[in-house]
């Protein structure tokens, strides 16, 4: 076996070690938490936005 076998299958092996630490909930549970940080941060800087060009 080369040693560019033996990195890919540890790389292969660590990945999937990884990906199987993760369950579905947890994978949407991130991904509705960065929609809601998203749209409150898109939101709070559109109103700032606002309320500064108004003071000008």
């Amino acid at each position: 076996m080369k040693l560019s076998d033996m990195r890919l299958s540890a790389i292969g092996g660590t990945l999937c070690g990884i990906w199987a630490s993760f369950s579905v909930g947890d994978l949407l549970n991130g991904a509705l938490t960065a929609l809601v940080g998203t749209l409150v941060s898109f939101l709070l800087s559109r109103l700032l936005n606002r309320i500064f060009k108004r003071k000008q």
